[in-house]
């Protein structure tokens, strides 16, 4: 293999972009990656929320009540602290640090995902993430779906001695394979590392890659660009990514295949036609998504 050959086949830095700032759900804040003035998805993901890291108080965390979604597949990845998932489907889960929750909403769902009794009572630190999954046209209203996956079910790998820990929840890395497997190819990778480590990832599946720092920072290959935390960076194809922890890091990688069709978005409903998005406005007013049981 020539230098050149091997130059080709790593994923280089071509822009960074900041988060910014809003409020979700009952009103707590979040930094908002995607969509952003740049671009409107990174791969088939057309949503990125990171909430946290914030220590509440007792009395003070808040969540997002009852509210429905159509058209897309959401995924949440819970870093710190606790929650409770509840939706009109039936399911009812709690979610602790490390766990995922994938959700297809499709023809429409209403869900619930608040802090659990004890943050309530307690207060306590809180982090995560919340991604949004376009779903293909032509298969946006499939029927709802739900799955609450645990820490053991997400394959594992450490480097540079211990200081990097690599969590896969979709695609593939090396011969690991996440749990998370739907359209659009979705590729999600949680990597921890420690200031200075460097991790040299096999991550030749996903079309289209970004990076987004959650805490710390760090630089992408011999790129001396830092990527800060709440900042997103977009990567070149290729088959390798090397990453350098400025600081001690939390990281998240997204990506996958290309959108297959323009999108329109109206709240939590995204389709690809007015009509659609007029359908789902019915549906849910008409109570055609259901209701969480009380």
């Amino acid at each position: 293999m020539t230098a050149s050959t091997i130059s080709k086949s790593r994923r280089q830095l071509v822009s960074i972009h900041e988060a910014f700032r809003t409020l979700e759900g009952d009103g707590f804040e979040v930094r908002r990656a995607i969509p952003s003035n740049a671009y409107e998805a990174i791969g088939p993901f057309i949503f990125l929320d990171q909430f946290g890291p914030i220590d509440v108080r007792p009395g003070e965390a808040k969540g997002a009540s009852a509210h429905p979604h159509a058209g897309i597949e959401t995924l949440t990845l819970l870093l710190e602290g606790s929650q409770t998932h509840k939706d009109s489907l039936g399911n009812a889960s709690s979610m602790r640090p490390g766990e995922v929750q994938w959700m297809r909403a499709g023809r429409g769902v209403v869900h619930d995902e608040s802090p659990d009794e004890q943050l309530r009572r307690e207060g306590g630190h809180v982090h995560g993430v919340q991604l949004w999954i376009n779903m293909p046209k032509g298969g946006k209203h499939a029927e709802p779906a739900y799955r609450h996956v645990t820490a053991s079910e997400i394959p594992t790998l450490t480097a540079d001695d211990g200081r990097v820990l690599v969590r896969v929840v979709a695609g593939t890395v090396g011969d690991l394979t996440g749990p998370i497997a739907t359209s659009g190819a979705p590729f999600v990778v949680h990597a921890s590392l420690k200031q200075g480590a460097q991790a040299d990832l096999a991550v030749g599946g996903p079309a289209e890659l970004g990076v987004y720092v959650m805490v710390g920072a760090a630089r992408i290959g011999g790129d001396e660009r830092r990527i800060e935390a709440g900042e997103l960076a977009r990567l070149t194809p290729g088959d390798r990514l090397g990453i350098t922890a400025e600081a001690d890091s939390e990281i998240l990688l997204v990506g996958g295949d290309p959108l297959d069709a323009p999108i329109l978005r109206h709240g939590p409903f995204v389709m690809n036609s007015i009509d659609e998005l007029e359908r789902a406005v019915r549906d849910y007013h008409a109570g055609r998504m259901g209701r969480i049981a009380a």
